[in-house]
């Protein structure tokens, strides 16, 4: 994943996927830088918010999570798993 972004460093979807591998491996920190660049590459994107929201939860910062997951459904109102992780957060 990494070769690929730094053959296309502006595709957010990359920065996207590479962020849900660091948080299937438990590394928080590099999920959320990921979702952040991810969010600012696509600000208009509610899986950007989705990915800083659940990277967000495992570092344990509930109330940034919270915000995150509520900006993604300003995006898209009707998106069952944002509702459902804001539910959690």
């Amino acid at each position: 994943m990494s070769l690929a972004i730094a053959l296309n460093p502006t595709d957010a979807s990359l920065f996207s996927n590479r962020s849900l591998c660091w948080l299937h491996l438990g590394e928080g920190k590099k999920a959320l830088m990921d979702a952040e660049a991810c969010r600012m590459m696509r600000p208009d994107w509610p899986k950007a918010c989705y990915r800083k929201g659940a990277a967000l939860m495992l570092l344990k910062d509930y109330k940034k999570a919270c915000n995150s997951f509520l900006d993604g459904l300003k995006l898209e109102p009707e998106n069952i798993e944002m509702k459902n992780a804001l539910r959690h957060s």
